[in-house]
């Protein structure tokens, strides 16, 4: 099955009880690929893209770097596709202070502030989570879809000694035994486009 620019080989969905959910936030800290169909500013990546409440975003999210350059005027600086966005909540110490976005303190790293051109395009940006951040957005970001490497997916489920004998299942629109998804992913080459939800259980 073709997808985003012919990438996507496979559509993987996953409903995961509520008791295992918190499994899967360390995914969102490896990184993770969303598509844009065109370039977006970090705030519109942050609430359009990625559903973070707009409130969230302002006040818990000061860590925001873009190719790792600290962001300052997020609704200014633009993400598209091959772009690298980190967030972060609180870092501690003035290193923390000096890198956190509109920082009083910036000036101890005038050149390390992202400057990104208008060329940006639209394709799959690269996002990563940490801290609270991560097991605060991952549901909700997770819900939406994103797109990483089989290889990838099935090495998470490996390190995190995750299974899926308890989700409900569907590759590429058809519902299939948790056993499946392995199978195929584990032969699989390029990437897939992954969504998950929630279930009792």
């Amino acid at each position: 099955m073709q997808g985003i620019n012919g990438r996507i080989s496979n559509q993987v969905f996953l409903a995961i009880p509520k008791i295992s959910v918190s499994a899967w936030h360390g995914l969102l800290r490896r990184g993770v690929g969303v598509f844009l169909e065109k370039a977006v500013s970090v705030r519109d990546l942050m609430t359009d893209v990625l559903g973070m409440d707009p409130q969230y975003a302002t006040n818990s999210v000061p860590g925001l770097f873009l190719n790792n350059a600290p962001v300052d005027d997020w609704r200014e600086e633009r993400v598209g596709g091959g772009d690298e966005v980190g967030m972060s909540g609180t870092m501690p110490g003035l290193c923390g202070i000096a890198l956190r976005r509109s920082s009083p303190i910036r000036a101890f790293r005038p050149d390390l502030v992202s400057k990104h051109g208008e060329e940006s395009t639209g394709g799959v940006a690269k996002v990563k989570m940490f801290n609270f951040v991560a097991q605060d957005c991952f549901p909700a970001v997770l819900a939406r879809g994103v797109i990483l490497s089989a290889r990838a997916f099935m090495q998470y489920l490996e390190d995190e000694d995750i299974a899926l004998d308890q989700c409900e299942c569907a590759l590429n629109g058809a519902p299939v035994d948790p056993a499946r998804i392995r199978e195929v992913l584990a032969g699989a080459e390029g990437d897939i486009e992954l969504k998950m939800t929630t279930m009792e259980g």
